[in-house]
């Protein structure tokens, strides 16, 4: 920005000879802007209070894995036609000692029918891969409803929809426990 409005003041200065004085005024500005922003710049590098490289110095460092396996997603129900999808259901955060942040959701649509190629007697429709973020304190319960957008056409199915849910992977932060039985 600086570097544009210094290149105007010069065109002016040249081409304008009854604008030179405002446009030496501007650069003379601009070059003291300049100056003062390099003085700033070496005097705050403070070897001391810098953080240390590669480490975080956010809250999300605090962030832990949680496994799968302390989740339990119960009454997934997606519905709708695919502009967008609706996805409602609880997870439990079973967990002992970590507060559910978010987890990542791998969604499949299949059609089951008669006559279908796959050996399973259902053909993939879809799949997408969902990021939700999910307060849920220790041994607790929560509702959650969120809209996903599947990538590309939705196509209709043939024959009966059957809709896999798996759970990738969650994070989360320490917590404390309720010391209660999970909540419903």
């Amino acid at each position: 920005m600086y570097w544009i409005l210094a290149a105007l003041f010069l065109l002016v200065m040249l081409a304008v000879p009854r604008l030179r004085p405002v446009a030496v005024i501007g650069c003379v500005i601009l070059g003291g802007m300049l100056l003062w922003g390099v003085f700033e710049r070496v005097r705050g590098t403070d070897p001391d209070n810098q953080p240390e490289r590669g480490r975080p110095t956010t809250p999300a460092a605090m962030s832990q894995a949680l496994p799968p396996e302390d989740l339990e997603l119960v009454g997934l129900r997606l519905s709708g036609g695919g502009a967008p999808f609706r996805l409602t259901g609880e997870v439990m955060n079973r967990s002992s000692n970590l507060r559910l942040k978010s987890f990542m959701l791998d969604i499949r649509r299949r059609d089951c029918y008669e006559g279908a190629l796959d050996p399973s007697g259902c053909v993939v429709l879809w799949g997408v891969r969902q990021w939700i973020e999910l307060a849920v304190p220790p041994q607790q319960t929560r509702e959650f409803a969120i809209s996903i957008w599947a990538r590309g056409d939705a196509p209709r199915a043939v024959g009966t929809l059957r809709d896999d849910f798996k759970v990738v992977t969650a994070s989360g932060e320490p917590g404390t426990s309720s010391g209660a039985a999970i909540e419903r």
